[in-house]
């Protein structure tokens, strides 16, 4: 999707460029807190849709706020990115990675806000909800993606870019993220009744966490396909090191997923080590929501750079 620079000189403005990080920020904060009502099974406190007990505001009460405040944000996040969409259909038509992804993004939210009434009102099935928590990472990789464009594109009006994963670098980040959406996805596929394995994160396994859940061969697949996911990350942030002095602004984004991905594993040797507890559980889940952020960051940002090999 390459562009003409000579028709678009001054294409995003700052308030457009801040409108994007603002709704790939709130996406993030979206599916944060459907980890956390997942860990701390408030997903149907609310037992009708879209009020709270028939109320406009929540009882006061942990579960119920918790999930209105998803409800909340995903209201939010929509009216953002439908924002975001008019704002580059609007000002910059002919940028096609600043106009495509929002609009494709709030047919997404429409179908992930329809979801959510359905787990309400009715229950979802693994496969539908296994849909539902894709879609949701999809919003975030398309927000993320058009916002890390946007700003390499205000930085520098005049560069002629295209995203491609033409270097050997940028394919290992594409495959890895390809990767990790997998695990983080399969979980609600393979969880069993009231388990956490269907939240989003890495598999935490401990002997209690295994008695719930019955699918053992497919829990044994995606435990070796997040050992593979492990490793490529591992993978990605030791070349992002070797390459930092030629590639710094690569590095940096690198650095930063690299910092959430450490944090990650730390809480994981703490649930195992303290059994779980739901704090902690909280962090965890908020952490693989901005690990999937800074990883689409970066997968953004290595696609748009053809030199770094």
């Amino acid at each position: 999707m390459a562009q003409n620079s000579t028709d678009e000189q001054a294409d995003i403005t700052s308030w457009h460029l801040s409108l994007l990080v603002a709704a790939a920020i709130f996406t993030v904060l979206l599916i944060s807190m459907g980890g956390v009502l997942c860990v701390t099974q408030s997903i149907r406190n609310c037992p009708d849709w879209p009020g709270c007990f028939g109320r406009i505001i929540p009882p006061l009460e942990t579960g119920p706020i918790l999930e209105y405040t998803h409800r909340v944000l995903a209201a939010l996040s929509g009216i953002l990115i439908l924002s975001a969409a008019i704002s580059g259909l609007a000002r910059v038509p002919r940028l096609r990675w600043i106009t495509i992804p929002p609009l494709v993004a709030v047919v997404l939210v429409v179908e992930v806000s329809f979801f959510g009434a359905m787990v309400v009102l009715r229950g979802l099935s693994p496969g539908w909800a296994a849909v539902d928590v894709g879609s949701a990472l999809l919003v975030v990789a398309l927000m993320v993606t058009t916002a890390v464009i946007a700003s390499i594109r205000k930085s520098n009006p005049t560069l002629e870019y295209q995203l491609t994963f033409r270097s050997s670098f940028s394919r290992l980040v594409l495959t890895t993220t390809g990767v990790v959406y997998v695990v983080f996805v399969s979980g609600v596929l393979v969880a069993g009744k009231s388990s956490i394995t269907g939240c989003l994160g890495w598999p935490i396994y401990s002997p209690g966490l295994l008695q719930l859940d019955l699918h053992v061969l497919w829990n044994t697949l995606r435990f070796i396909l997040s050992i593979a996911g492990i490793g490529m990350v591992i993978g990605v942030l030791v070349q992002a090191w070797r390459h930092r002095k030629d590639r710094p602004d690569v590095y940096r984004f690198a650095r930063w997923m690299g910092i959430a991905f450490l944090f990650e594993a730390l809480i994981q040797l703490l649930l195992i080590t303290f059994r779980l507890p739901i704090y902690l559980l909280v962090v965890y889940t908020i952490t693989a929501a901005v690990f999937w952020a800074l990883m689409l960051a970066l997968l953004a940002r290595t696609g748009m750079e053809e030199k770094f090999t």
